[in-house]
């Protein structure tokens, strides 16, 4: 089995727990870092070079992992590719939609792997969602919104993060993650995008919002604030389906509720969520819709005379019962994330060995994001 060699070019929080994980792998092994920051640790070891344009001429490297501030992505993921490298982009992909199209012609030029790290589709939670919504058990997603509050705290006016010309802004640095996520379990296309923001001053932009339609009509809404104690810090993600709402909690989706329209097939799906545990099975009555207040009188509306058929938005489907359920990864947010990494590195080897392998992110899915992520920035 081979082993790869990994460069990492950057070495902040996020550099150092890849290079955490990816030591419990019998796969690779980092043997370069590239790092201006002057946060290297000198007990691990690995070679240290002060120019990333040295370290991607390095023979010994196979793959490059870019973990740099955005507005860099795109020159040194076109770099380690054009000398020879696989990469490992942190998302964004880039700050521009120029960026994005010379990603593109460089990898189609030197055919060497790429991908973005949008790792929360590694997410086995997001994964089991993924697989419903193929299976056709929820019906149709109608609606998504995903709001996130972040903490500002360690991000002080002098921080990269509110350099829009460094950073793209919220939703090129951070927002993409969400709009992949909406695009990977939905499927579809966005058709139209809609973007809002406030500034608290001239240089910190720091409360964006988006509205977005997708070609088979999901309408999306997105909001991201990066202005409160960490104390508030939470992030949800609410999809309603025809035949069922999630209410999914964490940056990093870790649990949520569901209730759900169900038959027999699709109740037995939802026990594949990671950590189900039922909370409630009622039997649906016959044609019986409780959204009425009691008293309200008969109107034009006709109920189906089958009591296993729900109609929504015009589609009839089959349901036998009405359930809550909860769901939850039995691990910490940090296992998991370290998974996610572990798997999305795993995955670009698997690439590299087989062409007709699949990645479960590709750049166009990364590209994808960051066009919806700069026409809401606007």
């Amino acid at each position: 089995m081979k082993k790869y060699k990994i460069g990492l070019i950057g070495y902040g929080g996020f550099g150092k727990f890849l290079h955490h994980w990816w030591g419990k792998l019998d796969q690779v092994e980092v043997i370069a870092v590239a790092d201006h920051s002057g946060s290297l640790d000198t007990n691990e070891k690995y070679k240290l070079y002060e120019n990333w344009e040295d370290l991607i001429k390095d023979p010994e490297i196979d793959i490059v992992s870019i973990v740099t501030p955005p507005a860099l992505h795109a020159e040194m993921a076109c770099a380690a590719m054009q000398a020879g490298k696989h990469v490992l982009l942190e998302k964004p992909a880039g700050v521009t939609l120029e960026d994005a199209e010379r990603l593109l012609q460089v990898q189609t030029e030197t055919g060497r792997v790429i991908t973005i790290d949008h790792m929360i589709r590694y997410n086995p939670l997001i994964n089991e969602i993924m697989t419903l919504g193929k299976l056709g058990a929820l019906g149709k997603l109608r609606h998504a919104a995903v709001h996130n509050y972040a903490q500002d705290e360690s991000l002080p006016p002098e921080h990269w993060f509110w350099n829009e010309e460094v950073s793209g802004g919220i939703m090129v640095e951070h927002g993409v993650h969400f709009f992949d996520i909406i695009n990977a379990i939905s499927e579809q296309k966005p058709v139209e995008i809609y973007g809002f923001s406030d500034k608290r001053n001239e240089k910190q932009r720091d409360r964006v919002s988006a509205m977005v339609l997708y070609d088979d009509g999901l309408i999306a809404e997105y909001y991201h604030a990066f202005s409160g104690p960490g104390y508030f810090e939470e992030t949800t993600v609410h999809l309603a389906y025809d035949l069922a709402r999630f209410e999914i909690e964490g940056w990093m989706p870790m649990k949520g509720t569901i209730k759900a329209l169900v038959n027999t097939e699709s109740k037995k799906a939802l026990e594949n969520l990671p950590g189900w545990q039922e909370i409630s099975s009622d039997v649906i009555g016959c044609g019986k819709d409780d959204s009425r207040p009691e008293g309200w009188g008969a109107g034009d509306e006709k109920l189906s005379s089958e009591s296993d058929i729900v109609k929504v938005g015009g589609l009839s489907y089959k349901a036998d019962y009405i359930i809550t359920g909860n769901f939850e990864i039995q691990q910490s947010k940090g296992e998991v994330y370290g998974k996610c990494v572990q798997e999305i590195i795993l995955d670009i080897i698997s690439k590299i060995e087989d062409k007709n392998h699949a990645l479960k992110i590709t750049l166009e899915d990364g590209i994808e994001a960051l066009k919806v992520a700069i026409a809401a920035s606007k």
